[in-house]
C-alpha cells in the first residue's frame, strides 16, 4: 500500500467544482469546429445530389458525365477542406490542454 500524502492525512478534500472552472475552447477553435462540419455537410448534399442528375433531351450523355463529373470534384474538395479543418482543430485541441 502506499503512503499517504500530508494533505490525505491531514482529511484535506477537493473543493467542488464551479462552472468558471471550465476552460472554453478559443473562439477560432470553435469557429474551426462549426466551419469543418458545415463544410462536411456541404460536401454530403452535394454528392447526393449527384444522383439526382439526370440527362436533358437535348444534350449528350458527354454533357451529363461532364456534370456529374464536376459535381463529384466539386463535393470531393469541399470534403477534403471539411475534414482538413476538423483535423487541424483536433491537433490544435491536442496541443491546447483544456479546449
Amino acid at each position: 500500500m502506499t503512503n499517504l500524502a500530508d494533505w490525505e492525512a491531514e482529511g484535506a478534500r477537493a473543493r467542488p467544482s464551479t462552472p468558471t472552472d471550465h476552460v472554453r475552447a478559443p473562439l477560432a477553435l470553435r469557429a474551426a469546429t462549426w466551419i469543418g462540419t458545415v463544410l462536411l455537410v456541404v460536401a454530403g448534399i452535394v454528392l447526393i445530389s449527384t444522383t439526382m442528375v439526370m440527362q436533358q433531351a437535348e444534350e449528350s450523355a458527354a454533357h451529363e458525365l461532364l456534370r456529374v463529373l464536376v459535381l463529384v470534384v466539386v463535393g470531393s474538395a469541399i470534403a477534403v477542406v471539411g475534414a482538413v479543418t476538423l483535423v487541424l482543430r483536433l491537433v490544435a485541441g491536442a496541443l491546447r490542454p483544456g479546449s
